[in-house]
């Protein structure tokens, strides 16, 4: 009995962990965050399901051109066979033969030639089992067919491509706000923290009557402002995070941890290099793609040209018969009939009343239209690069400012707090020298969230990933 209630309770100790651990904790850089989500977003698996889709489609436009064998197996029964009229020339070829050989006169006249006789040809139960090979020789359709759904395959590649792109940078934009929302609010903690201090040290010295009481209320009131500011702080903390787990595909009920901090971020972006960088359109996705767009637009205007082309295959077919006046197709010693044919088809287009005109001529214009996009792409990208990049350089510049400003600040702050413990400046003064530097501080991370986000924006047009 004791051993039964041991094993008992090492089975409950067993099975706590498994449900306590139900919610799982992972922790990415912002490299692995990118990696997770290429493997856990809707949208990238969605774009590989289009991938293989293209493949089957490439396979199922080859089979087109391969030996196609189709088999047929039918069965007839005719419980009246068919009835045919035929002109009467058997009696008066027997009257004759037995009036020319025997001397037989006939007793009854003879027909009228015109007289019509029936007869019954065929059998009750018939059996027909074939084979037929077919083997396309030459198609222009789908000689061009085969090529455009190669190039197709290649269209979705790059669609997938364009995907992992766009979703590396959300994955990165999502990351840096998680980190950036983090620090602020750490900054407000330490500032709450030491208007903490600053406000006991205030009632010491209202207490002692040093200075009035408005002053210990101006510092309880921004002891208050900081307690909303980090409450809000911390719900859009929660928010981000909730934002980049649904972006990386995770359950909503696992936690995450960010591995890289704000200051390993800033270390490893090479903000200068992009100051220098230069554009092709080549490197573009976008305009890669719409090439692609544009020969698949072209092949498609080829395969409706070659419809005009003569189309031949070869064929093979084989087929048995058996007729039988009772159901006995089992019996193998009445015999099946065989036929066999070969040939060679020669399919010629010769007149469709302007039809496969009307049809060249939509798919040449088409084929314009996806050229002057490509035109027109190609020039907003090099405006677009222009905008880009300029935008860069405004948020590298407003940046660098924002990190002064964060200094001067810092040191007019610290500066009044030590004025406000000698007791030359005021409650109101001290707190607008907070403000001033918690607003830097603010703006800084502003400017510096711009500046990561025109950077990805930029890489983006530049075909960097």
């Amino acid at each position: 009995m004791k051993l039964k209630l041991i094993i008992t309770i090492l089975l409950l100790f067993s099975i706590v962990p498994i449900f306590a651990q139900s919610d799982s904790t992972l922790r990415f850089s912002v490299k692995e965050a990118q990696d997770y989500a290429i493997d856990n977003n809707v949208e990238i698996i969605n774009k590989e399901l289009d991938i293989e889709i293209s493949r089957w489609r490439v396979l199922e436009t080859t089979s087109v051109g391969l030996p196609q064998v189709n088999g047929t197996i039918e069965y007839q029964q005719f419980p009246d066979i068919p009835t045919t009229l035929m002109p009467n020339f058997l009696t008066p070829a027997v009257v004759g033969t037995n009036m020319q050989y025997f001397g037989l006169t006939p007793i009854a006249p003879i027909p009228d030639t015109g007289e019509m006789m029936e007869m019954q040809m065929g059998s009750e139960y018939n059996l027909n089992w074939g084979l037929t090979v077919t083997q396309l020789l030459f198609s222009g359709e789908y000689i061009v067919g085969l090529q455009a759904s190669r190039i197709y395959k290649e269209l979705s590649k790059q669609s997938l491509e364009k995907s992992t792109i766009d979703v590396k940078s959300t994955i990165t934009q999502s990351y840096h706000l998680v980190l950036i929302t983090e620090q602020s609010t750490n900054i407000l903690v330490e500032s709450l923290d030491n208007i903490k201090k600053i406000r006991a040290e205030t009632e010491a010295m209202h207490k002692a009557g040093f200075i009035e009481k408005a002053q210990v209320d101006q510092i309880i009131f921004t002891e208050l402002t900081l307690q909303n500011q980090i409450s809000q702080m911390k719900r859009q903390v929660d928010f981000t995070q909730r934002l980049l787990k649904f972006q990386l595909g995770m359950d909503m009920n696992d936690s995450i941890v960010l591995t890289d901090n704000l200051e390993q971020v800033i270390n490893t972006q090479d903000f200068n290099n992009y100051l220098i960088s230069d554009f092709s359109t080549q490197n573009n996705i976008d305009y890669r793609m719409i090439q692609t767009q544009e020969n698949l637009t072209k092949l498609d205007m080829r395969r409706t040209q070659s419809s005009t082309l003569p189309t031949v295959s070869a064929f093979y077919s084989y087929s048995q018969k058996a007729m039988r006046d009772e159901f006995d197709f089992t019996d193998t010693d009445k015999d099946w009939f065989p036929t066999s044919l070969i040939g060679i088809n020669v399919k010629i287009p010769i007149f469709a009343s302007g039809q496969r005109y009307t049809q060249i001529k939509q798919k040449q214009i088409e084929l314009q239209k996806v050229r002057n996009t490509k035109s027109n792409l190609e020039q907003a990208l090099n405006i677009q690069f222009d905008e880009a990049k300029n935008k860069y350089i405004t948020a590298y510049e407003a940046n660098l400012n924002d990190q002064k400003n964060i200094e001067l600040t810092k040191n007019v702050f610290d500066d009044t707090q030590v004025k406000y413990k000698k007791g030359t400046v005021s409650s109101l003064e001290l707190t607008q020298a907070q403000n001033q530097y918690l607003n830097a501080q603010a703006q800084y991370f502003q400017s510096l969230m711009n500046l990561l986000n025109e950077k990805l924006n930029l890489e983006k047009i530049l075909g960097n990933e």
